[in-house]
């Protein structure tokens, strides 16, 4: 995971989101990191929580969050 190059894939503003894309990322094997400045929990909405995902994964991860179907998914 070091070794990785890791790229913002969007930003969300909630929690569910957070959720669902960690959802729709994971049957393709896609890891997923979030990061935000202050807890969301606490202070929902006014701290976009950024995604990031290995760069080789990227491309899957766009199609996949646009709907899609990617590689390994089909």
């Amino acid at each position: 995971m070091a070794d990785q190059e890791w790229v913002e894939l969007c930003q969300v503003t909630t929690e569910v989101e957070k959720g669902l894309i960690r959802s729709a990322l994971e049957p393709y094997s896609i890891e997923v990191i979030f990061r935000s400045f202050l807890p969301s929990s606490v202070y929902p909405g006014l701290s976009p929580i950024k995604v990031f995902v290995p760069r080789k994964d990227l491309e899957l991860a766009r199609r996949v969050l646009a709907g899609n179907k990617g590689e390994s998914g089909e």
